[in-house]
C-alpha cells in the first residue's frame, strides 16, 4: 500500500455547524417496559413522533453560532397498567389525560412543545451551552422541574458529540465512551459504548461516514429527590441487545441520521416504607432520527 493510500484510509470526523441554515430532524421513539415488582408483572409501552426545526444565525464576534431548536410537532401514546390508555398531539394540546395523576405528564410534554432552547457552540465547534428560557422552567409541573435543566441539556448534547472519535481513524479502529440516558422520575442509566468506524457508506444518494456501537456495560441510578415512593436499592442491569448506527457528513460536519436499539434486562431490589421489594426489569428503547425535507 502506498503512501497515498494509506493518507487516503485515515479520516478526522469533527463536528462543524453552518450558518444561517435550517434543517428538520424527525425522531421517532418506542419504548416497553415490563417490570415485576413483588411477583406482579407492571407494563408500559410508549411511541412518540417529534420534528424539530434546527435554524442557525450569523456566527458573533467572538465566533460563537446559536442554533434554535423548535419542535413543530409532537405526538405520542402511552399504554399503562390497568388498560388506561393516553395520547398526545401538539395540534391538539389541551387535552386532557385520562387519569388526573397523568396530568403532569401531558403538561410537561406541553411545555416542551411551546418552548423553543438554543444550541450555543464554541468558535472551534465545541458544545457550550444550551440555554432554555426561565419562564419554561417555571412552567413545568413539579415531578418534572429538572427536565429543562441547562447543565442537564447541555451535557446530553455534548455526549452527543463525544461519539464522534478524538483521533484520526482508519477503517476499524474502535473508541469508548460513557453515555447517561435521562428516564423519568430522576432516573438515569449510564453506558459504556463501544464504537467503530466502519469507513463510507451510501444512503439517500449521499456518501456518508458510518459509526457503529454496541453497549457492554449498564449502570442504574435514581436521584434522591425523585418524589417516587419507591426507590432503587440496587440493580444488577445487563445489556441483553443493543445496536447503533450514526451517519455522518463529512461535507456537513455533523450526524444526519441515527439509528438506535438498547434491551435491557436484569434483577433490581426495591425499597417502599421500609420493606425490600424484589424485582426484575426488562426495558425495550427503539430510536430513529433522520434529516427530512419539510415538516410532516
Amino acid at each position: 500500500m502506498g503512501i497515498a493510500s494509506i493518507v487516503e484510509a485515515q479520516v478526522t470526523l469533527e463536528a462543524k455547524y453552518q450558518e444561517n441554515t435550517k434543517i428538520i430532524a424527525r425522531s421517532d421513539i418506542n419504548l416497553a417496559q415490563n417490570l415485576q415488582l413483588a411477583g406482579q408483572e407492571i407494563v408500559t409501552k410508549s411511541n412518540q413522533v417529534i420534528i424539530t426545526e434546527y435554524a442557525s444565525g450569523m456566527r458573533g464576534k467572538d465566533g460563537t453560532l446559536r442554533i434554535k431548536a423548535t419542535v413543530r410537532k409532537l405526538t405520542g401514546n402511552w399504554e399503562f397498567p390497568g388498560g388506561i390508555k393516553m395520547e398526545f398531539d401538539s395540534e391538539v394540546p389541551k387535552r386532557k389525560a385520562p387519569v388526573a395523576q397523568l396530568e403532569p405528564v401531558l403538561e410537561l410534554l406541553r411545555v416542551t412543545f411551546k418552548t423553543p432552547i438554543t444550541h450555543v457552540f464554541s468558535k472551534d465547534g465545541s458544545v457550550k451551552t444550551v440555554e432554555v428560557p426561565e419562564a419554561a422552567k417555571n412552567d413545568l409541573p413539579d415531578l418534572f422541574k429538572n427536565e429543562l435543566n441547562t447543565e442537564k441539556l447541555t451535557t446530553q448534547l455534548k455526549q452527543k458529540h463525544e461519539s464522534l472519535p478524538n483521533k484520526v481513524v482508519s477503517i476499524g479502529d474502535t473508541w469508548v465512551r460513557d453515555q447517561t440516558m435521562h428516564l423519568e422520575g430522576s432516573q438515569t442509566m449510564t453506558f459504556r459504548i463501544d464504537f467503530k468506524y466502519e469507513g463510507f457508506v451510501k444512503k439517500n444518494n449521499l456518501m456518508l461516514d458510518l459509526v457503529t456501537g454496541k453497549i457492554t456495560d449498564v449502570a442504574y441510578d435514581m436521584e434522591d429527590n425523585s418524589g417516587s415512593p419507591l426507590k432503587v436499592k440496587n440493580s444488577n442491569l445487563k445489556p441483553a441487545k443493543s445496536s447503533l448506527e450514526l451517519f455522518f457528513d463529512r461535507k456537513q460536519g455533523r450526524f444526519v441520521r441515527a439509528n438506535s436499539l438498547v434491551h435491557i434486562k436484569g434483577d433490581m431490589t426495591f425499597e417502599a416504607n421500609g420493606m425490600e421489594l424484589p424485582g426484575k426489569l426488562d426495558l425495550m428503547i427503539e430510536q430513529n432520527t433522520r434529516d427530512v425535507p419539510g415538516v410532516n
